[in-house]
């Protein structure tokens, strides 16, 4: 496997596995220049003040709204502009329209649940919270930030101080969020990190701890010369190479609701299991057993830097480095 290209920001491999991309053909890198040059600054112009006026009026919806977040007719009016909203972005970028599968479908009796998805990229965050609205996770800095923060506080986001030492475990607010607020909706990605499409990855429990139902949605990025999935590739050149394309195509299967057996309840890693398989017959994508910790380890293998991994390992070798200068003061003095 060769190299990654600085230019291009891709690998090229006869095997890209679970988390490798397809390389750009020199069709596709003349394409990709061109969608620089004459795509992207179009999109921008429109990007930029679709998306200034929706956060205004989101934001004069909002005006008032508690910390419990948008309730009644308001929080009605906000999911329909946030539904306009984040489709209105994928539509500007390319995903003139998005081929679905499946019925949509919600729990009986205003129950909470949990809508998942297999993660290939940022896409499905924005096409989530366009059909769902559900509430994420985030850091509690976020409430600061002018308009974001008031969307995030509507959506009822679960904060998270990061710096706090007795915050709880982040399972354990989504588990106090879904079982004691009736009609909860949180959106997640079981897997926990980005893989190319190909395969479904190893689930993580937390989406499940809870018991209650799950919405799943599976989703497909077709392509022909730019491979819309981001792994091991940097946020801005997948943005900036997405908004190059003239057209992007996503493809959403929307799963029966699943409702857990009470040993599935009991046991959610058994929970995660059975649906992480259901998902897989149903779409048709491979069984994977592969991890985040895969995903660093392919990573380094094709010299990909993982800046968060990267800032880990810094910390890491400070720490070691800070251990063992105390350590030879320790025995400086005591000689």
């Amino acid at each position: 496997m060769s190299k990654p290209s600085h230019v291009m920001g891709t690998y090229a491999s006869s095997d890209k596995g679970v988390f490798g991309r397809e390389p750009l053909t020199p069709f596709g890198t003349v394409k990709m220049y061109l969608g620089f040059a004459i795509i992207v600054p179009i999109r921008l112009a429109l990007l930029i003040p679709f998306h200034l006026i929706m956060c205004l009026l989101i934001t004069v919806c909002l005006v008032g709204v508690g910390p419990d977040g948008a309730v009644g007719c308001r929080k009605y009016i906000f999911e329909m502009l946030g539904y306009v909203w984040q489709r209105g972005n994928l539509f500007l970028m390319g995903f003139y329209w998005i081929l679905s599968k499946g019925k949509f479908a919600l729990p009986e009796n205003g129950e909470s649940y949990v809508v998942i998805g297999n993660h290939c990229g940022w896409m499905e965050v924005g096409f989530i919270f366009a059909n769902y609205c559900p509430s994420f996770v985030g850091k509690s800095s976020l409430k600061s930030i002018p308009i974001f923060g008031s969307i995030a506080v509507a959506c009822n986001t679960i904060f998270i101080d990061r710096l706090a030492k007795n915050r709880g475990g982040v399972t354990g607010q989504i588990v106090d969020r879904l079982t004691k607020t009736q009609g909860s909706k949180v959106g997640m990605f079981p897997e926990g990190t980005t893989s190319n499409g190909t395969s479904i990855v190893s689930f993580r429990s937390g989406a499940f701890v809870a018991g209650v139902p799950v919405v799943p949605c599976v989703f497909k990025y077709p392509y022909r010369h730019f491979d819309l999935a981001f792994s091991s590739v940097s946020l801005k050149f997948h943005i900036l190479g997405t908004l190059a394309q003239l057209v992007n195509f996503m493809e959403v299967e929307y799963l029966p609701v699943y409702y857990p057996s009470d040993a599935e309840k009991a046991d959610p890693k058994l929970y995660a299991a059975n649906v992480k398989k259901a998902m897989e017959e149903a779409s048709g994508l491979i069984d994977s057993s592969a991890t985040y910790e895969d995903k660093i380890q392919w990573e380094d293998s094709v010299g990909y830097e993982n800046k968060e991994m990267a800032r880990k390992r810094a910390m890491e070798k400070k720490k070691e480095e800070k251990a063992g200068g105390e350590e030879a003061e320790m025995i400086e003095n005591k000689v």
